[in-house]
C-alpha cells in the first residue's frame, strides 16, 4: 500500500508542475506587448507626472523583454510567479550596464495598467518588496500602461 501511495504522489508532481507552468504562460501571455511608463514612486513619494523617465519595456511571450530609455536599451528575461500573493518577478538583465545582474519584485496586473515594485539591480532575492511601499526603502515603483497601438513582439 505505500508503495502505491508513493508512487501516485510522484506521477501527481508534473501534472502540478504543468499546472503552475500553464499558469506563468497565461500570465506571460497577457503581460506580452509594449509598457510605457507613467508614474514612479521612491522613497515614498511619487514623482511628478512631468517628471516620469521615459521608459518603454517590451514583453515578449516567452519572457524575453527589452528596457528602453532614450537611445539606451538593454535585454532581460522575466520570470513570473503569478500563483504567489503578491505576485513575483524577477528580471534578469542579460545585456547593457547591468548585465548578469538580477533585480527582484512583486507586481500587479489591472486590465492595462501594470505596477511593479523592483529592487534595484544586484540586489539580494531576500530584498524582494512585501509591499508597494517604498518608505525607507531603495525599491521604486514602476506604474506602466500599455501602449495601445502595440504590435506584440
Amino acid at each position: 500500500m505505500r508503495r502505491i501511495l508513493a508512487v501516485l504522489a510522484l506521477a501527481a508532481v508534473p501534472i502540478f508542475s504543468l499546472a503552475g507552468d500553464d499558469q506563468v504562460r497565461k500570465e506571460l501571455k497577457a503581460l506580452q506587448g509594449t509598457w510605457k511608463t507613467v508614474g514612479l514612486e521612491a522613497g515614498g513619494k511619487a514623482f511628478p507626472k512631468e517628471a516620469a523617465i521615459d521608459f518603454t519595456f517590451i514583453v515578449g511571450a516567452d519572457g524575453k523583454s527589452i528596457g528602453k530609455m532614450g537611445k539606451v536599451e538593454y535585454q532581460s528575461l522575466i520570470k513570473v510567479d503569478p500563483a504567489k500573493e503578491p505576485r513575483t518577478i524577477d528580471n534578469a538583465h542579460e545585456t547593457g550596464a547591468h548585465k548578469g545582474k538580477k533585480q527582484y519584485g512583486i507586481y500587479k496586473l489591472e486590465g492595462n495598467k501594470w505596477t511593479v515594485c523592483m529592487t534595484a539591480p544586484g540586489a539580494a532575492e531576500t530584498d524582494r518588496p512585501k509591499s508597494f511601499d517604498t518608505k525607507n526603502t531603495t525599491h521604486v515603483v514602476f506604474i506602466f500602461e500599455r501602449v495601445q497601438d502595440d504590435k506584440k513582439p
